[in-house]
């Protein structure tokens, strides 16, 4: 297995000096198409790779609520192994011997590539890609609590949305808050629900990252016949995008309403 945590100075050195020869193998026989919005905004390009990664991975999930339960679904169902790290020993074991969650849309089936662990060491040591699914309020203290056993230039990609209540941060802000800024992030974001990737609903998301190898990288990872990914270097957008869609669409739904 390829070891992809050697240190570095910094974090696009670090994912690019760890990951290069086999980016490089495995660009010859990507798709990448452009996007072009407009002339005034960032071009999107969309990732058409639906197989597993040919080199060897292992994804670790932090959050085993709903949308980390998807997107480990999405990365499971491609056959890379998913270690998900849980906060009770009782959901860990019911998960592992069931393979569905015991609260969280407990009426769908989990692929069996989805292990589920209380032990931060055991998912995160040797994960090639760690995605970040805990809600953003909760995000500074859990990370505070296990970042010692993340390597420190394992990428992370982020999934949580919002805006800090007590800093008025972005997850961009409190990861390299708690986990330094010498690693590769990325930020995932746009009109998805879990439940409906779960099953099987096509559904497009946007990856946004300084480190656009990163990007399409993890949009190669996830991306399958109804899981679509575009890749945008538009980190502040992506994350504004996030935070405030469903308070637009909760306001446009008032107005809706009453006829304004």
């Amino acid at each position: 297995v390829v070891n992809y945590h050697a240190a570095s100075s910094s974090s696009s050195s670090s994912y690019n000096s760890n990951n290069k020869n086999r980016m490089q193998r495995h660009r010859r026989h990507k798709i990448l198409p452009s996007f072009r919005q407009s002339t005034t905004t960032t071009t999107l390009k969309a990732s058409s790779s639906p197989d597993p990664p040919p080199y060897p991975v292992r994804v670790a999930v932090m959050g085993g609520g709903n949308f980390g339960l998807a997107l480990a679904s999405v990365v499971a169902r491609k056959g890379v192994p998913v270690q998900l790290l849980v906060r009770s020993e009782s959901v860990a074991n019911y998960l592992n011997t069931n393979h569905t969650h015991p609260r969280y849309m407990s009426d769908i089936k989990l692929p069996t590539a989805i292990r589920a662990t209380t032990d931060p060491d055991t998912a995160l040591s040797d994960a090639t890609y760690i995605i970040h699914a805990v809600p953003c309020q909760y995000s500074r203290e859990f990370l505070d609590s296990i970042k010692e056993h993340i390597p420190p230039s394992t990428p992370i990609l982020s999934a949580s949305k919002g805006i800090e209540t007590s800093s008025l941060g972005f997850m961009n802000d409190i990861l390299k808050d708690c986990l330094g800024e010498e690693r590769s992030y990325a930020f995932l974001s746009g009109p998805s629900f879990a439940r409906e990737i779960c099953e099987g609903v096509a559904t497009a998301v946007v990856i946004a990252s300084e480190d656009m190898d990163l990007a399409d990288d993890l949009a190669d990872l996830l991306t399958c016949d109804n899981f679509r990914v575009f890749t945008s270097k538009d980190v502040i957008g992506v994350e504004i995008g996030g935070a405030v869609k469903n308070v637009i669409a909760l306001a446009a739904g008032v107005c809706g309403g009453v006829g304004v």
